[in-house]
């Protein structure tokens, strides 16, 4: 095994037919995640589907009902659980596949596909790392929970900008694209078994605008239920702390090579 990368069973259906790939992170989402993989089928031609799944038990991530819908299936069978795990396992496949960038989202059906070209237009004009927002001109945002809003706005923005020297709007959003440049640069190296929860995808907010990297971000748009159901597994104050530890960490260097 590489260093770095977790152990994990992989399903294939076809070979590469896209520049870019598409990595959705899922775990347990049900039939949320079976409503965005027909909403991301338009996108295929753009972009290869990669479902990056955490090991879900609820069936609708196995390879029977994936098929036909997706490039591959990742299913982490590693002993670290964790969202950067799934990352990391499906951003190497995507690497050694020759892909010259992913787009990142959660497959928790919040996030609108409709963003995936503006992801890929950023990343054809040499944007290396582009980051989603909800806030900006024309992102939108339905039944986002007040205090997510405070959170990010007063609490993760601030300190992520002050860290990173860069002005992210929406820095916690999980929509995010990086270019093959910013991935194998070796002062960045993703692969690193510290990755474990969300530490990754805040650490590539971190680290792309300090090294230099050209940084960007595009409006999205974000969706909650508007039946008060659970929007995420970040719940209740140790969740909360969890976060606030993970983000402490990366912009206090923690996270660096």
């Amino acid at each position: 095994m590489t260093p770095g990368v977790p152990k994990t069973a992989l399903c294939e259906w076809h070979a590469a037919t896209a520049p870019y790939a598409i990595i959705v992170g899922v775990y347990n989402e049900g039939e949320k995640f079976t409503r965005q993989l027909a909403a991301l089928q338009p996108y295929r031609g753009m972009g290869d589907l990669i479902v990056a799944d955490g090991g879900s038990s609820d069936g609708v991530t196995s390879p029977e009902a994936i098929a036909g819908k997706a490039r591959a299936l990742i299913v982490n069978e590693d002993v670290q659980r964790g969202l950067s795990v799934q990352y990391r396992a499906a951003l190497h496949y995507a690497l050694t596949q020759g892909y010259a960038g992913v787009i990142m989202m959660d497959g928790n059906g919040k996030d609108g596909a409709d963003a995936i070209p503006r992801f890929i237009e950023k990343l054809n004009q040499g944007y290396d790392f582009i980051q989603g927002s909800r806030f900006l001109p024309g992102g939108k945002h339905e039944n986002t929970p007040p205090d997510r809003v405070l959170g990010i706005r007063f609490v993760f923005n601030p300190i992520m900008n002050a860290a990173s020297g860069f002005c992210y709007t929406d820095g916690m959003n999980g929509f995010k694209a990086a270019s093959r440049g910013f991935l194998t640069d070796r002062r960045v190296q993703p692969f690193r078994d510290i990755f474990v929860r969300y530490s990754l995808q805040y650490y590539f907010n971190y680290i792309a605008p300090r090294l230099g990297f050209r940084v960007t971000e595009i409006p999205v748009s974000r969706r909650y239920p508007a039946d008060g159901t659970p929007y995420s597994k970040i719940s209740g104050l140790g969740g909360r702390l969890g976060i606030m530890a993970e983000l402490l960490a990366v912009v206090n260097g923690r996270y660096n090579p």
